[in-house]
Formats: C-alpha cells, structure tokens, sequence
C-alpha cells in the first residue's frame, strides 16, 4: 500500500447514547447530525499527512475567529505550526514499515503488569483506506 500523501476521514467511531458502544459512522452524517456540539465534530474536518520521512502530520483547518496574533502566537510556542494559508499541524508523529506491516508510533507510555507498554500499533488496511485510532481515513 502507498501511504504516502494526505488521507481524510472517511468514518469515525462515535458513542451510541442507546447501546453506550461505539459505533462506526460515515464523516458526512456526523457533519450533518445536529445533535452533536461542535467539538465533536471538529475531528471529521482534519487530515493526515504521511511524509516519505516517516512522518505523520495532523492537519486541521485553523479555527474559525481566530486572529493572526493569537494563530501567531501558538506558533511561536511550538503549540502547532503553519501548513498552509487555511491549516495548521497540531501533531506529529511517526510512521515505519516492519514485517511486512505499516506502524505508526501512538505516543502511549507507560507499563502494565510491569511491562513497559509498545507505542507502536498496526495502522489497519480497509476496503478503501486504512483504520488509525477511532478514524478510518481514505486518501485525498
């Protein structure tokens, strides 16, 4: 599979208030679904970008009503960093290909049951893309 490029969501798992599990839906009917706030539907609008580096680049259109010197600001923090005109990235991680299988490191430290914890998980192929955390991403 050629990961390299810009992948969308396409789906995203969101909590089902009738059964309490976690059901997968299609990013334009959690868009559409008034009776969700705004923040939870703020992560169907990022992409990712995977670097022939082994980069993976969280993009997210820079939110509505904020200012150059507030978006300047963020920056020169290191809170995230200008992609384009309309995007920022909020977070970087990383990507490898081991045994045959694309991996991508999640970031979670720590131990259980006295051994330390792999941050590296499988990013998953679909029918039409490749499942990362709650998302299943297609490529733009």
């Amino acid at each position: 599979m050629d990961i390299i490029g810009v992948w969308k969501v396409a789906e995203a798992q969101t909590f089902n208030k009738q059964t309490f599990k976690l059901d997968w839906r299609k990013a334009e009917d959690i868009l559409a679904d008034d009776s969700l706030e705004d923040y939870e539907k703020q992560p169907i609008s990022m992409r990712f970008l995977f670097t022939e580096d082994g980069k993976i680049k969280t993009l997210s259109p820079i939110p509505e009503g904020v200012t150059k010197e507030e978006l300047d600001e963020a920056i020169a923090s290191g809170e995230c960093s200008l992609y384009d005109e309309n995007t920022i990235v909020v977070e970087e991680k990383e990507w490898k290909e081991e045994d045959g299988k694309i991996v991508w490191n999640t970031g979670v430290k720590g131990e259980v049951m006295d051994e330390e914890i792999n941050p590296w998980a499988e990013l998953k192929q679909t029918d039409n893309g490749i499942e990362m955390m709650t998302f299943r991403l297609v490529k733009e």
